[in-house]
């Protein structure tokens, strides 16, 4: 997702130190962008304001709100071919 400056911002906050014995990165629905879509299968941009930005496969959306993502590995410069699938 762009900013109005034309900068990259996170379409769905999450801690990355919010990370399971699985490699699972939690994150809760209610903190998606307005407007993204969060389903499994599908990539994003998350982070938070304070790190670095990363590109995740949302691997569940559960009933309670709760998303859990694989966030992949390195920068998210190398994975923006992954974002809208």
């Amino acid at each position: 997702m762009k900013t109005m400056d034309g900068s990259l911002t996170w379409e769905l906050w999450l801690d990355f130190h919010a990370q399971d014995a699985d490699g699972l990165t939690s994150a809760l629905l209610e903190h998606a962008r307005p407007g993204v879509t969060v389903e499994a299968g599908s990539y994003l941009l998350v982070g938070s304001d304070d790190s670095e930005l990363a590109v995740a496969c949302v691997v569940s959306v559960e009933p309670n709100g709760l998303v859990y993502t694989r966030v992949l590995p390195g920068p998210a410069s190398e994975h923006l071919d992954m974002l809208g699938r």
